[in-house]
């Protein structure tokens, strides 16, 4: 029998506790000292930045333009801000190129929908009243996040090309900003967090291995704004081809890459654009999800955010991030709404919540979602186990995702769910579960009543596509060669 985690209980003590346990654009991205121990309170991380005032400011392709000039800066990602002459007063924005058509290069102030968009009218839930007309009254605690549209074809799912955000402050921030990540894009809610919070020396430090990606092209990834705030698949029609992938299947390897990167020995001064940007993400996620946007399993669509919060949560040792991922209900997330155990199995078996008429329809026409988990709690389930979503889109990014709560053991309890733990290693060392099963193929329900076939519905795909599928990184893979077998165990309160 497999011994199972108890759950932990949700309380702000037990939060607290979790958080205090260790464990590009058109300017350059500032780093930190070379030293691996976190910056002392207090204590800039790079000289000051003398204030400058801009009448506009460009980034990505995007140029805001003020009726005159403003005291301006950018954060510790290289986002602009901006602020009023005098406390309380305005930034008058004039215009904001490339201009809005009324169908294309949307704009909205403090996205607060997770439903709704005003940035490309090709894209679901477009409504134009959430574009601000110019010229625009700015106040201190917004933010204008500006998209191009892609003229032709869409790309993928997305109607977008590129997204910047410009913050407008109300005061002029501590260093010129330059040690500060930029406040969330999403909502009304815009605080300041300085790099003195990133406890990185809670990150491992690692021997390097084959095929890790460079600090740079981590760095680069998570650059730019991860317009990532709508629910459901339709989201991706949303997140701009040079910002973010459409597909969540890409965006759960990307992120996963970029944790165990960010675990290797390099030198903090390397590690710390990449670390900004990653942690930035974490940080529009945290309050995209305050505003309601959730993550429910998808297909291939919804994977890959729940990490980068655990990882803000335990770096920013931030209560409130971890609580967003702490005390989630089941199905917040795709890395949980994929995955359950079975008493009757006695597995962790792969599917998402679907009713058994869902998955006998999809099973006997293939028609319909093919991801759904098996009604009898005996196998994956999905179209095929091991097969389609099972194979294609989750699993691989799964098992990475699995090593970074490994490598990071105290993520474990953040996390919440023993469930990613177990399947990654079933998967990796056993592969699809199928067996024992009583039901008859295409039966509806029906007991297998011909002991010629195997047993149940489909015994050959028993331990098949062992520690295989799409969505697969070479470097994830080596890391677990490297350092699955050593991981420390996780000691939650």
């Amino acid at each position: 029998m497999s011994i199972r985690w108890g759950r932990v209980a949700s309380s702000a003590a037990v939060l607290l506790a979790l958080v205090s346990c260790g464990g590009g654009g058109d300017s350059a991205v500032p780093g930190q000292q070379g030293t691996d121990a976190p910056p002392v309170a207090g204590t800039p991380s790079q000289p000051p930045q003398s204030t400058a005032r801009c009448s506009e400011v460009a980034q990505y392709g995007i140029t805001f333009t003020f009726d005159h000039a403003y005291a301006c800066g950018t954060f510790a990602n290289g986002d602009h801000w901006v602020a009023p002459d005098a406390t309380g007063g305005v930034v008058i924005i004039t215009a904001i190129s490339p201009a809005y058509t009324g169908t294309r290069n949307g704009f909205e102030v403090n996205p607060a929908h997770v439903d709704r968009q005003g940035f490309d009218s090709r894209s679901e839930g477009f409504d134009p009243t959430l574009v601000p007309a110019l010229p625009y009254a700015a106040r201190g605690g917004e933010s204008v996040v500006k998209s191009t549209s892609l003229v032709d074809s869409p790309a993928g799912r997305t109607f977008l090309d590129s997204a910047a955000v410009l913050t407008v402050l109300g005061a002029i921030p501590p260093e010129g900003g330059a040690n500060l990540f930029r406040p969330p894009y999403f909502g009304a809610d815009k605080p300041l967090i300085p790099l003195t919070r990133v406890h990185t020396e809670r990150l491992p430090k690692l021997a390097p291995v084959d095929y890790a990606p460079s600090l740079d092209d981590i760095a680069s990834r998570f650059a730019r704004v991860q317009l990532d705030h709508m629910n459901d698949w339709t989201g991706a029609d949303i997140h701009p081809v040079q910002n973010l992938p459409d597909y969540g299947a890409q965006v759960a390897e990307d992120t996963a890459d970029a944790g165990l990167r960010l675990m290797l020995a390099d030198s903090l001064q390397a590690k710390m654009p990449a670390l900004i940007g990653y942690l930035q993400y974490g940080i529009d996620l945290a309050a995209a999800r305050h505003g309601g946007l959730q993550f429910a399993a998808n297909g291939g669509h919804r994977i890959g955010r729940k990490v980068v919060l655990a990882f803000a949560a335990e770096l920013l040792d931030d209560a409130d991030i971890a609580a967003l991922v702490h005390d989630a209900p089941y199905n917040t997330y795709q890395e949980d709404g994929d995955l359950h155990f079975s008493p009757v199995a006695n597995q962790v078996l792969w599917g998402a919540p679907c009713s058994t008429d869902d998955y006998w329809f999809n099973q006997n026409t293939t028609r319909g979602s093919r991801d759904c988990r098996d009604p009898y709690d005996r196998i994956d389930g999905g179209q095929t186990p091991g097969g389609e979503y099972q194979f294609c889109c989750t699993t691989k990014p799964l098992v990475a995702t699995a090593l970074i709560l490994h490598l990071m053991p105290h993520l474990q309890c953040l996390w919440n769910n023993p469930d990613l733990i177990a399947y990654a290693d079933r998967w990796v060392n056993f592969g699809a579960w199928t067996q024992p099963d009583p039901y008859a193929p295409h039966g509806n329900g029906a007991l297998d009543t011909d002991p010629s076939d195997g047993t149940g519905r489909y015994p050959a795909l028993h331990g098949t596509s062992r520690n295989d599928g799409y969505y697969s990184s070479r470097f994830a893979d080596a890391m677990w060669v490297a350092y699955r077998a050593g991981a420390a165990a996780a000691v939650c309160p």
